[in-house]
């Protein structure tokens, strides 16, 4: 970072030490509602410095980006499969609808960025959204949403952590599409895309970040092995077509892929590291070949995985306590939980997401995705699938 914008961000801090970070929250199902919200919630003066924005592919995503073209405000959004708003007037859980979060938060102490990702590889778009960071803080933490059919969600953490560190605090997830598998999108309020991400870095100095991602998943069946795989894509599992292997162990149909694939994830075991799931978000019927959120690596022993019913409720309402105990306050709190287990739980998903709420009684925000990024208890950021992960971020009590 150059001296001169080392001095403009602390001009910037001091000039507005004195201000803590103000919250508005709401939720709609139509974009006309959407536009009739910001300007209630902007009508006694309130300018936020910057919104988070999840939504459905329902709503007419171009027409909200070109409203927001018109508002002075820095814009983290994109689709969902299922969107939810938590604070003390109103508990959401939402298909098909909206939800925002504004923020004032210091000048100069946040950027976003919208990276077009249709000419590189999600290890290289990784990169360039690690050198754009680590040009603009030196340590930043980050907030990232990917396009959920387009990116290989591990190369993308990976080639950010290559440029920005493997020890950064990052939290995030792949945008979804209400499970029609179709397109997903991530936007600021500039431009939309369907194949790319959108990144939120915030100055360490000013904002404490700390989070957790949790699943509940458990090992079903034998071990195989991944006989051939390139990247995200497998093609055999113990010398088998992967497409078959998967209709066969699950019984399943051509028509219920991909969405059952998300709910029987493959576990991939990882020697000296925490074991992680790869949910699949696509087939190749021509090939036989199952496309993953993440990278699935030639040769690795894995195992299908299933939720174990509502007993992961209390798995993750105990973990949840357990971060808070550490965690005492926070500003808001930001889940992206993976739509898989909204299918598992359906209606008691709520038990989880609102023991995070009750826990630190300030706005919780967040979607259902096609893929989560976040640090497990190991504190190592990794690509997760079926997780509930969750980021606090808190501003520093020496800037209030």
């Amino acid at each position: 970072m150059s001296i001169l914008l080392k001095f403009v961000y602390l001009f910037e801090y001091v000039k507005f030490k004195i201000i803590q970070m103000q919250i508005k929250t709401f939720s709609t199902d139509t974009v006309k509602a959407f536009i009739q919200s910001w300007a209630e919630n902007t009508s006694d003066g309130f300018q936020p410095g910057a919104a988070i924005i999840f939504s459905s592919v329902d709503l007419n995503l171009q027409e909200i980006v070109f409203f927001l073209k018109t508002q002075r405000v820095s814009v983290f959004g994109c689709s969902s499969c299922g969107e939810f708003l938590f604070n003390g007037q109103a508990q959401v859980i939402s298909e098909g609808g909206l939800v925002c979060l504004m923020m004032s938060l210091i000048p100069g102490s946040f950027s976003t960025k919208l990276f077009n990702g249709r000419d590189l590889a999600s290890f290289e778009l990784g990169n360039k959204i690690g050198r754009w960071a680590t040009g603009t803080f030196e340590k930043p933490a980050f907030l990232i949403l990917g396009s959920g059919l387009e990116t290989d969600g591990e190369q993308l953490v990976k080639g950010i952590q290559q440029v920005a560190g493997s020890d950064i605090s990052m939290f995030g997830g792949l945008a979804a599409d209400d499970a029609h598998f179709n397109e997903t999108f991530v936007f600021s309020e500039e431009s939309l895309e369907s194949n790319g991400a959108m990144a939120m870095v915030f100055n360490t100095e000013i904002y404490d970040f700390n989070g957790i991602a949790t699943s509940g998943w458990v090992s079903i069946g034998a071990d195989k092995i991944v006989t051939h795989s390139e990247g995200n894509v497998v093609y055999a599992i113990d010398g088998q077509p992967a497409l078959d292997v998967y209709k066969d162990y699950l019984n399943v149909k051509d028509t219920d892929l991909p969405e059952i694939g998300v709910e029987y994830p493959l576990l991939i075991k990882k020697s000296g590291s925490q074991d992680v799931l790869r949910a699949v978000i696509n087939v190749d019927p021509v090939k036989k070949s199952l496309i993953f959120a993440g990278t699935v690596p030639n040769g690795a022993i894995v195992t299908f995985s299933s939720s174990p019913g509502f007993e992961i409720i209390d798995y993750t309402r105990k973990k949840v306590v357990e971060f808070y105990e550490k965690n005492l306050d926070t500003d808001l709190l930001i889940l992206f939980s993976c739509m898989a287990r909204h299918n598992a739980l359906g209606p008691s998903i709520s038990e989880e997401i609102e023991q995070a709420w009750q826990c630190w009684s300030k706005p919780l925000i967040g979607f259902f995705t096609y893929g989560e990024i976040g640090s497990n208890h190991h504190a190592v950021c990794d690509f997760h699938n079926e997780t509930f992960t969750m980021v606090s971020i808190k501003q520093k009590p020496d800037v209030g």
